[in-house]
């Protein structure tokens, strides 16, 4: 293929604070024969107005309006629908494309035809474009500068470390993502609808990760995810993932016994979190956080050791009596 059509989707809402610089980033790519589709979920800000001013610039650009809002993975599902091209990404509206993120990806998918998706590293910026760090990629994969990952290989990562991929920053193949991914699953998986896509990925063909941080991604104080991962006390929703995936995955008995004691793992840090959101939300009950069970993992990885000694350090502080000061300082630790 020569210059196979890359069909770029970004879902937004009320992102006009954000949106004029992710479509400056993506109409600047070095790739030119791109589609670039705007799915505006009803946004009441000017939004319209602001991708209108580039639609007049560039003759790429469409933009696809509701009546009504819609929830965000119908607005995602939307974009899957609309998709077309030989390879196509659902980008958001609040970050930002390095020049070259689809001249990259494009490479490796040509060069990599088992390969059915691809994602990238990521540099992380905060609501003013400041940069405040690197998005974690697996030990297994940092040495690496691409790696292309069977089923179980994708999958015993993200049960080990969590999930690594970049939601924002993958290119499909749009057959796979139209005729067999079809749609975000939020019925089954909540808010980690997209983790889930990653594992049906890997029924139809190999995972891609390029460890170049080729997108900058915003966590902002402002942004859902950000406050939801600030007030959440429950269980994330990725475990229905990783459950289901234990369930239905097809693996051998030592292939899950493995992925079940990663998951004891996860468990352990994502409790220590959410029994620190209890403390700064002055709740008085504590989720259990197995410790002694996950001892054996302190030495995997430099990631298990951090992390065991913050759930460590969690489980002290939750064990303290509980008032204001408390909750103060629980704010500047939360890991």
């Amino acid at each position: 293929m020569s210059d196979p059509l890359v069909c770029v989707c970004i879902p937004c809402y009320n992102n006009a604070l954000t949106i004029a610089q992710t479509l400056h980033s993506i109409v600047s790519q070095s790739y030119p024969n791109l589609l670039i589709k705007v799915f505006d979920n009803a946004s009441s800000d000017t939004t319209r107005d602001v991708v209108q001013g580039f639609i007049d610039q560039d003759s790429r650009i469409q933009l696809f309006t509701r009546e009504s809002t819609v929830s965000l993975e119908d607005n995602f599902n939307t974009c899957i629908a609309a998709a077309e091209g030989e390879f196509a990404a659902i980008f958001h509206s609040d970050d930002v494309y390095e020049h070259s993120i689809i001249a990259v990806q494009l490479d490796f998918l040509l060069r990599h035809p088992e390969a059915v998706a691809v994602s990238t590293h990521a540099s992380l910026i905060d609501e003013n474009d400041t940069a405040t760090g690197l998005r974690m990629v697996p030990p297994e994969l940092a040495d690496q500068k691409e790696s292309v990952l069977d089923r179980f290989s994708l999958i015993n990562l993200c049960f080990k470390y969590g999930n690594f991929v970049t939601c924002p920053s993958v290119l499909f193949r749009t057959p796979i993502l139209k005729n067999h991914i079809q749609r975000f699953n939020r019925q089954a998986f909540k808010s980690a609808a997209d983790f889930n896509v990653w594992f049906r990925l890997t029924e139809q063909g190999m995972f891609g990760f390029i460890n170049q941080p080729l997108m900058r991604y915003r966590v902002s104080a402002v942004s859902f995810s950000f406050n939801l991962a600030r007030a959440r006390i429950d269980d994330h929703d990725y475990f229905l993932v990783l459950d289901d995936a234990i369930e239905n995955g097809g693996f051998s008995e030592q292939q899950s016994t493995q992925l079940v004691r990663y998951r004891r793992f996860l468990l352990m840090k994502d409790r220590a979190n959410t029994n620190l959101n209890r403390v700064i939300l002055g709740h008085r009950d504590f989720q259990p956080v197995a410790l002694l069970r996950n001892a054996g993992l302190i030495f995997e990885s430099r990631f298990h050791t951090k992390f065991f000694v913050l759930a460590l350090f969690s489980r002290l502080l939750t064990m303290l009596p509980q008032s204001n000061w408390l909750a103060g300082l629980v704010k500047r630790v939360k890991f």
